[in-house]
């Protein structure tokens, strides 16, 4: 394992009260794997990879549990020390890539600030370097764009850049943080195989954060289901498509449009992701489940396993998990 959580925590002081973004999460990250964290905004994904990214300050955040990266312990770990393993080991791809660029220096510059940081390497070498990465992310006249500006390039060829800096150390893990979500349908495909091949290129283990069913199936290899700062089903893609069993899991596969859904209203899951200030009692999805029962609003369910995949409900809790 390239990546181990045990027990994450992390919650932020508000005037509104205690913000419990994630909530005791445990999960594991295998060398050369797609691990796919779906949910709907608001469930913690994206506070689960900044974190682990090191990029969420404390305080304001407390964070608890342990971020083992080869064994090595990441919570609480100096600053200094964070930088080293930022965009060298652990890189991340974020989801608004014009608002990921500085307007004011061309993509060459910020491409090269991350080679001569990281890679010990002169000007020159920096930019062969750079150059070369532009050209493996299928960056056309790369000589000519490395000395452009973010907004001569479309969001397509952004994307690309950014997954090209995130790329130019050659690291272990690449967090992917709804990566096409400002992109139109083509581009989103274009980038999805770009991300595939360069994994395989470079054997890394990528954790992929979306709402989208459709691209967890495409790229995915595992899945870990989050809702309200829990995780509460890990399955394998083929698994959780064949067989989901959390009603949470069900709900979003069956809001998916569908042909057969033409001219009808679309299904969905009544209500709303509850606030991190006022999380219910129990599950803290019951008060959407149309399977809640009494003891669903009184206590956390555990986590079952079941045949390689696990879930975090009541109507499993008890069953024979082996």
């Amino acid at each position: 394992m390239i990546l181990q959580i045990s027990d994450l925590k992390v919650y932020f002081n508000s005037p509104d009260g205690l913000v419990k973004a994630v909530d005791g999460i445990s999960f594991e990250l295998k060398r050369g794997e797609t691990l796919a964290l779906v949910g709907e905004s608001g469930c913690g994904k994206s506070v689960t990879a900044l974190t682990i990214m090191g990029l969420v300050k404390c305080p304001p955040a407390k964070v608890e549990g342990s971020i083992k990266l080869d064994g090595k312990e990441l919570v609480g770990l100096p600053d200094e020390e964070y930088r080293k393993i930022r965009g060298k080991r652990i890189s991340m791809i974020f989801q608004e890539p014009i608002a990921s660029f500085d307007p004011l220096y061309t993509i060459g510059k910020q491409m090269m600030e991350v080679a001569m940081t990281h890679l010990d390497v002169d000007e020159d070498e920096a930019k062969r370097i750079c150059i070369e990465m532009l050209k493996k992310v299928h960056i056309p006249l790369a000589e000519k764009r490395f000395d452009e500006y973010p907004h001569e390039m479309s969001g397509g060829m952004l994307q690309r850049i950014m997954i090209a800096i995130a790329l130019l150390t050659n690291p272990d893990i690449v967090i992917a943080d709804e990566p096409t979500t400002a992109l139109d349908v083509t581009i989103q495909a274009q980038i999805l195989n770009l991300l595939k091949e360069l994994q395989q290129m470079y054997n890394m283990s990528v954790i992929f954060i979306t709402h989208d069913f459709g691209v967890v199936a495409e790229v995915a290899d595992r899945v870990h289901v989050m809702y309200a700062g829990k995780i509460v089903e890990k399955a394998s893609v083929k698994e959780l498509f064949k067989d989901p069993k959390h009603p949470y899991t069900k709900g979003l596969l069956h809001s998916r449009v569908k042909k057969e859904y033409k001219g009808k209203l679309l299904p969905f899951i009544p209500g709303n992701v509850p606030l991190a200030t006022n999380l219910p009692d129990g599950c803290r999805f019951h008060p959407r489940c149309a399977y809640a029962m009494d003891i669903c609003k009184k206590k956390l369910p555990p986590e079952v396993n079941l045949n390689g995949s696990s879930v975090a409900c009541w109507l499993y809790a008890g069953r024979d998990a082996r």
